[in-house]
């Protein structure tokens, strides 16, 4: 399912289909059906879903240009994992190892966590769906 407009006609076509056999059924009965028949609760769920999938992609697809031309890119440590912090780059998470984090270690990682900070990419693996993120390489360039 690439967007909405593929479950609307999804939708379009089981209502033609049911009407053609005498069943009539509303448009939105129709949404509401294409969205259940996709495994999701209703055709809002549906739709959200869609959505964020597409702004998934759209942000995956900027982090892939951003690695090639070897640019920082921003996001926000949201917590702490074994090995080191998670950080959301614009709704897509990324990993960032604990020796990544300052030049020298730091004792109050709490102060990190919930603010923003700019990030090198290392690696960025979108089959596995993997990032890895420095935040050490950008201030040993600046140092």
């Amino acid at each position: 399912m690439r967007d909405f407009r593929d479950a609307k006609a999804m939708a379009r076509t089981l209502r033609e289909a049911l009407a053609a056999k005498g069943v009539k059924i509303s448009n939105s009965e129709s949404l509401e059906l294409a969205a259940k028949m996709l495994g999701e609760r209703d055709w809002n769920t549906l739709a959200a879903a869609i959505d964020a999938s597409r702004r998934r992609e759209e942000t995956w697809t900027r982090l892939e240009g951003v690695h090639a031309k070897r640019e920082p890119v921003t996001g926000s440590i949201v917590g702490r994992v074994r090995g080191g912090f998670a950080v959301d780059l614009e709704g897509v998470s990324a990993f960032l190892p604990g020796s990544q984090v300052d030049v020298r270690p730091v004792r109050q990682v709490g102060q990190l966590i919930g603010s923003e900070h700019a990030f090198a990419i290392l690696r960025l693996d979108r089959p596995a769906g993997n990032i890895i993120v420095s935040r050490r390489a950008l201030l040993e360039q600046t140092a």
